[in-house]
């Protein structure tokens, strides 16, 4: 049995479309919602969503950072000149 791989031209193109639609909408509602935040809600959604995006472990010096923190406090005697 041979079959055809082909791309249904119309299917696409309403597709193409219907997502451009969506896109636009999306865009309508996120706009309408960001304008009806008073200050107060505006600030206490950002701080949330930046406390979220730093995670405690990025508050921390890295195992990198600490091995390279000791290897600079060891200081050869020797130096060659």
């Amino acid at each position: 049995m041979v079959t055809q791989n082909s791309l249904d031209k119309t299917a696409i193109t309403h597709w193409l479309q219907d997502q451009q639609a969506a896109a636009i909408k999306m865009e309508e509602e996120r706009t309408r919602f960001l304008l009806s935040l008073t200050k107060d809600k505006a600030l206490a959604i950002y701080l949330v969503l930046f406390c979220s995006a730093m995670p405690l472990e990025a508050a921390k010096p890295s195992l990198l950072l600490h091995a390279m923190r000791r290897a600079l406090q060891h200081k050869p005697t020797d130096v060659p000149s």
